[in-house]
């Protein structure tokens, strides 16, 4: 791993990942998930394997869990955003192309920008469409 990823994920720890368990959320970096009655929220950060680009990424599924198109079944505690077709995710940061840009110096206020991102994934949780129903 590099530095500036390796300061990015300690910026995430710091600054992101309490605020994810307040919101309920449970799982290990780089995937998280919140079983709510009706639906399972996921996050799952991901690193451009050039560097220097972070994508947070969120989808959704039925409580239940999920059965993929290989018709492989994960239990709600197991299912990764990458499980979800395409159609049914969200890229945060809308406003700066769906990425964060970082090196190794601006590690702590792009973790900051993550965690003020996390209100587009409520908004998007809440307002799309289960599609699974």
């Amino acid at each position: 791993m590099s530095v500036e990823r390796d300061n990015m994920i300690n910026s995430l720890r710091k600054n992101v990942i309490p605020n994810l368990r307040n919101r309920g959320f449970k799982g290990s970096f780089p995937h998280f998930y919140r079983k709510l009655e009706n639906r399972v929220d996921l996050l799952m950060f991901q690193f451009s394997a050039w560097g220097g680009v972070l994508y947070v990424e969120v989808s959704k599924c039925s409580p239940e869990g999920h059965i993929d198109v290989s018709e492989a079944f994960y239990q709600p505690n197991k299912v990764k955003v990458y499980n979800i077709d395409t159609a049914h995710r969200q890229r945060l940061g809308k406003e700066i192309r769906e990425m964060f840009e970082f090196n190794k110096d601006n590690t702590e206020v792009i973790s900051l920008n993550v965690r003020e991102s996390l209100k587009e994934g409520e908004e998007w949780w809440n307002s799309s469409p289960n599609w699974w129903v």
